[in-house]
């Protein structure tokens, strides 16, 4: 039952009820065994809705149109669970100095967008880094990252450059960083001295 409703349910292959009962024809004809009536699939799917509840939501507009719409939430999160679509999902804003022809390559994202409503994180090298938190880079250099972003094919940061001084560690300037040469990658960055 459970393969035949996923089947019937998969988002990117539709079956009218009359593919939908030759399918299930086709498989008691061949002699598959637990072969469901529509009716009887028709019902467990009513039931695990009522279970689970439903994410579609009936809306009906001013103008008498019908339409279903689902929470936006829940479509990014099956996108981020599917492998193949993740891979073309963008997280970081781009710097492209001439042109801008994708969202994520404009300038509102790079540069206006707030920092908390940016992607939080970077995972290099096994590795993750987050905003908002020290990083020991390999010019033994500190660095608080504020944001994340794209250039050349290759994750840069904006940040904090933090010196040490005698007496504390101390913020001095806003730096443009690129994380393949300034990032460490060894896990031998030293302590702070108290």
């Amino acid at each position: 039952m459970m393969k035949t409703d996923i089947l019937f349910s998969s988002p990117r292959l539709r079956f009218s009820r009359a593919q939908q009962q030759a399918v299930l024809a086709w498989g008691r004809d061949l002699g598959a065994k637990n072969v469901p009536s529509l009716h009887a699939l028709h019902k467990f799917q009513a039931e695990a809705l009522e279970a689970v509840g439903n994410p579609t939501v009936k809306v009906q507009a001013v103008s008498g149109n019908v339409f279903y719409m689902n929470e936006a939430t829940h479509t990014i999160a099956k996108d981020y669970a599917h492998p193949d679509i993740r891979l073309l999902i963008h997280v970081y804003p781009e710097l492209t100095p001439n042109a801008a022809s994708e969202v994520w390559q404009a300038r509102k994202w790079l540069y206006d967008a707030p920092d908390d409503v940016l992607t939080p994180m970077v995972r290099e090298w096994d590795k993750d880094y987050y905003v908002k938190e020290l990083v020991y880079c390999k010019d033994q250099t500190w660095l608080i990252p504020t944001r994340f972003f794209e250039h050349a094919q290759s994750k840069h940061a904006v940040g904090w450059l933090v010196e040490q001084t005698a007496v504390r560690l101390q913020i001095t300037l806003a730096v443009l960083s690129l994380m393949d040469s300034i990032i460490r990658t060894d896990s031998k960055s030293p302590r702070r001295k108290s």
